[in-house]
């Protein structure tokens, strides 16, 4: 007897009851699937064979139930893949095993049906076998799928929630051990508080489209490629805009740098759109402070238009000290009080920084000739004293510039 007796020909059986042999059938097709994705939880839990081995009966029961009555593959039967795939969800196995198994499974009924001459009378009755054994894959497979994707969103939901939480009383230092053993979590000593700011999709500005579902699409992409990040795992609070991420350290602080810009622009392709992002190292007990400085860096970066990618602390130190609150602020931001009431010098300023103090690009940014901007300098001097021709001056113009950018205590609130 063939491994596809018992299916062919319900008349037969080991026993001799005219039963089909479906355990020694489902053992043989267990045995010829590939198991390497699952080869040591199959070792430590017997649970996983027989879990296959219930797939396997089921998808044959099941098909040719449904072949033999020219109907639909029973209810039960795809419920019960539908709960064996949820569990394997909450198990974190495969599904890709899974589906293997059912495609075996219905594979060998169909040669048994449809694929043996010596049977073509029994495919003869069988109306439609092809359509319905089809129909019985589709089935099938949709049912692992529904249960599998079912479990993984539930998860997904509680998880987020969980992380969302943890990350929240992280930033602000609110965290307990009970919340640590709640979520299962083992903290770095020392984290990389990452501020994110991610830019627009192009398809979020497409008039034909939803712009905020290009935006949670953009998100999705975003929180999976953190999760898929090797190592500890990522803990991150983040909108469609952006928001922060720890990215636990690495004891090498060089490798460590390197591995979060990998990550940053890991995330930009995943995201299909600019991510500018500035970290703070921090101890985990000092996280809300560092929060706070990494987002007052992410907030100058994009204040002075420096573009996507990673900064550090390093990048922007002076731009930072410029823009801190007290008395050198107040000076440095009134060297520029002269122009107020001029906003077109106000503005010529703005381009020619923006413009790395060439006359020619910031006269193409305003829209004006370079002669027109030669002369609102000349006027700027005249109304300030501060000459950019001449290095020291331009150096405090560039710093009233900064100083004024921000106004003093909201620092960092533009996330």
């Amino acid at each position: 007897m063939t491994v596809t007796d018992g299916i062919a020909n319900p008349g037969i059986s080991a026993e001799g009851h005219g039963l089909p042999n479906y355990p020694a059938l489902s053992r043989k097709i267990v045995d010829g699937l590939d198991l390497s994705a699952v080869a040591d939880r199959a070792r430590s839990d017997p649970g996983v064979r027989g879990d296959l081995l219930t797939v396997v009966r089921c998808s044959m029961e099941a098909t040719v139930a449904a072949a033999a009555a020219d109907a639909r593959v029973p209810e039960r039967a795809a419920a019960r893949l539908e709960a064996i795939a949820a569990r394997w969800a909450d198990r974190e196995l495969p599904v890709e095993t899974i589906q293997h198994a059912v495609h075996a499974a219905v594979e060998a009924v169909t040669e048994s049906v449809v694929g043996d001459r010596a049977r073509l009378e029994m495919a003869a009755r069988l109306h439609g076998a092809g359509v319905v054994l089809i129909e019985a894959l589709r089935t099938l497979s949709t049912a692992v799928a529904r249960g599998y994707v079912n479990e993984v969103r539930a998860m997904t939901g509680e998880r987020r929630v969980a992380s969302q939480t943890l990350v929240s009383a992280l930033l602000t230092g609110r965290l307990d051990s009970i919340m640590l053993r709640r979520n299962e979590v083992e903290l770095a000593e020392t984290y990389l508080v990452v501020a994110v700011a991610l830019g627009a999709h192009p398809d979020e500005h497409d008039p034909r489209l939803d712009g905020g579902v290009v935006a949670r699409r953009k998100l999705r992409r975003v929180q999976a490629e953190l999760a898929r990040e090797p190592g500890p795992r990522v803990l991150a609070l983040l909108s469609v805009d952006g928001g922060t991420a720890l990215v636990p350290a690495a004891a090498d602080a060089a490798a460590a740098d390197e591995r979060l810009a990998a990550l940053v622009d890991r995330l930009a392709q995943a995201a299909d759109a600019p991510v500018t992002a500035a970290f703070v190292a921090a101890p985990n007990d000092r996280i809300p402070r560092a929060a706070d400085r990494a987002h007052q860096l992410l907030d100058l970066a994009l204040r002075l238009d420096r573009g996507p990618g990673l900064y550090r602390f390093r990048d922007l130190a002076c731009e930072y000290q410029l823009v801190q609150p007290g008395p050198a602020n107040r000076h440095l931001r009134s060297l520029l009080d002269p122009l107020q009431d001029e906003p077109e010098l106000v503005d010529t300023v703005d381009a020619f920084f923006a413009a790395q103090c060439k006359r020619e690009s910031a006269a193409r940014r305003l829209g004006i000739s370079v002669s027109a901007v030669r002369r609102r300098l000349d006027r700027i001097a005249a109304l300030t004293g501060l000459d950019p021709d001449a290095p020291t001056d331009l150096w405090y113009l560039r710093a009233s510039f900064v100083a004024r950018m921000v106004e003093p205590g909201q620092v960092g609130s533009a996330l």
